[in-house]
């Protein structure tokens, strides 16, 4: 629980780092998430190299050529576009925000899975899927529809992030059903996903990532928010159950709301924090539900 408890602070805080980033850059999203993407997945190749199950899964893939494209497909659309609508939403509206928002995402998911299977959701995804939207209406408008708090750019580009996310989640389930390592998977796919990014930008350079006022900010945004992140949430996975990994996941954006607190004096009124609240209920409430015995649950109703 500590592991995936730190990776979700990781992770929020490469977000706060982010937005500290744009503040002194006029460097695009796009061009960060090329800077990120090919400097992290190259580290992190660099560290699943040393495990045996690395060139297992290299030799996997060689074997079977048409896997690659799956690897692909999950670099650009799940990684890349996830990371780079993640840096878009937070230029617009901020880290707190974007990051509670973009949590809509295990809604997204029940939605997704319930239409492909064709069967109604559980009470707790149910359950999950009213929390995050409720929480996410009363963040963005304060729970007055006819006024947004929040930009509507920061909006749109959350919940695509969100999406990504949940793609990301949903689409290597088949790799790794085939034993490709989540380590090699992790960063080949961040790495390929980087490199598409430089058909994407006009005039590519990196030296404006190493100016003095941007330099912390971005090794933050690589060491920290993606490399430590990363090993340290898989490492607990290697202990935890899904349901108990997801309840350490609401340390994200729970984190993320108070470091900008703490750093850019970002505040919530009652309604939002409310929304908030409600959004990282979302998170949990499938496994809560789910650890009731059932009996207990039938003597309720």
């Amino acid at each position: 629980m500590i592991f995936v408890g730190a990776a979700g602070i990781f992770w929020a805080s490469s977000g706060v780092a982010v937005q500290d980033f744009f503040a002194h850059s006029e460097k695009s999203a796009m061009e960060l998430t090329n800077v990120r993407m090919c400097t992290a997945g190259a580290l992190l190749i660099a560290i699943a190299a040393r495990r045996r199950n690395f060139w297992r899964s290299l030799g996997l893939l060689n074997r079977h050529g048409r896997l690659w494209l799956d690897v692909v497909v999950y670099g650009v659309i799940g990684v890349m576009f996830m990371q780079f609508t993640y840096f878009q939403a937070i230029s617009i509206g901020g880290a707190a925000a974007t990051t509670v928002i973009t949590y809509a995402c295990p809604a997204m998911v029940v939605l997704w899975e319930s239409a492909y299977h064709r069967k109604f959701p559980k009470r707790g995804e149910v359950l999950a899927v009213v929390l995050a939207m409720s929480g996410v209406f009363l963040l963005v408008t304060g729970g007055n529809p006819t006024k947004m708090l929040v930009p509507i750019g920061c909006v749109v580009w959350s919940l695509l992030s969100g999406a990504a996310f949940a793609f990301s989640a949903i689409f290597p389930k088949h790799l790794f059903a085939k034993k490709i390592d989540p380590y090699f998977l992790t960063g080949v796919g961040m790495f390929i996903g980087g490199l598409t990014t430089f058909a994407l930008i006009d005039d590519w350079s990196w030296a404006p990532f190493a100016a003095a006022d941007v330099f912390f900010d971005v090794t933050w945004i690589i060491v920290f928010g993606t490399v430590a992140a990363f090993l340290s949430f898989n490492a607990g996975l290697r202990f935890l159950t899904p349901e108990e990994a997801s309840i350490t996941a609401t340390t994200e954006p729970a984190a993320s709301v108070v470091i900008s607190r703490i750093i850019f004096g970002t505040a919530f009124g009652v309604v939002e924090s409310v929304g908030i609240v409600l959004v990282m209920l979302a998170i949990v409430a499938p496994s809560i539900i789910k650890s009731v015995p059932k009996s207990a649950q039938q003597s309720r109703l």
